[in-house]
């Protein structure tokens, strides 16, 4: 991983006053990347700003957004585009989830993950194409395993991410005309305040399938997400399991029900 590739770059990071985001603005900063927080709490945005900046000589910019917002949205990314006069990396990390069976979930719970997770992602390219295009730069989205593996207790959560898969690979076809560079993660459970959520909140027949699963750090998820972007390859793992489990999933897909049939059955019989 070159230490200076994103030097002078803007970089735009929706969802990055937490996290994953949060991590990846610590690489970028360490870049000398000219870093853009986007996000809806203007506190933690300021506490992400104060904790990057204290550790280098970096400038850290913020801006007050909820991605759900089409029209806030773009005003966003054109705040960034009018300030630096450029965009060349939009990184669509925005997200949450809620937890619990598709017949116990309101329509607000649904309709709260379509917003964000997937039309925040759609408003912010949208808004973003024209400055990746002038610049030939990247866009690139965070899914997640359940952007290829529908779980018990995320109908709320994995469509969005299984949408953002597909948007993903049109964008890559079209994005080739325009010389935008698209990628997309598939983090596996990482140490963020949504995974502290979902431990809280999931079923437990959730809880069992993932038993036996290590959760990853997000500055992990950020190294290999940065050596990804910077060898752009449209898909980033983080990890072998997560390869195993899509390569399982994809090519025994009868063994790969079984083995989840199972676990979710005993987890079931012991409430």
């Amino acid at each position: 991983m070159k230490s200076t590739f994103y030097k002078d770059k803007v970089v735009i990071i929706t969802g990055g006053s937490s996290g994953i985001g949060l991590a990846l603005a610590k690489e970028f900063v360490m870049q000398h990347a000219q870093v853009v927080l986007i996000a809806r709490d203007e506190e933690k945005l300021r506490t992400a700003k104060k904790l990057l900046e204290a550790d280098s000589s970096a400038k850290v910019f913020i801006v007050v957004a909820d991605v759900s917002d089409n029209a806030a949205i773009s005003a966003a990314i054109d705040k960034t585009a009018d300030t630096f006069g450029r965009i060349d990396v939009l990184i669509n990390n925005a997200g949450v989830t809620t937890c619990g069976r598709f017949a116990d979930q309101s329509i607000e719970d649904l309709e709260k993950c379509v917003f964000i997770n997937y039309l925040g992602c759609v408003y912010a390219s949208k808004a973003a194409w024209v400055w990746l295009k002038q610049s030939k730069g990247q866009l690139s989205f965070v899914s997640s395993v359940a952007g290829y593996l529908g779980l018990i207790g995320y109908s709320s959560y994995a469509p969005t991410k299984f949408a953002i898969t597909g948007l993903t690979e049109c964008l890559r076809m079209e994005g080739a005309a325009d010389e935008i560079k698209v990628s997309i993660i598939y983090p596996p459970d990482t140490n963020t305040p949504m995974r502290d959520y979902e431990v809280e909140h999931t079923l437990p027949e959730c809880l069992a399938l993932s038993k036996n699963i290590k959760a990853v750090e997000p500055g992990k998820v950020a190294k290999r997400y940065i050596d990804g972007l910077q060898k752009n390859k449209f898909e980033i793992y983080c990890d072998v399991d997560s390869r195993l489990v899509r390569s399982l999933k994809n090519n025994a897909p009868g063994l790969f029900n079984y083995f989840t049939n199972r676990i979710i059955r005993k987890a079931t019989l012991k409430k």
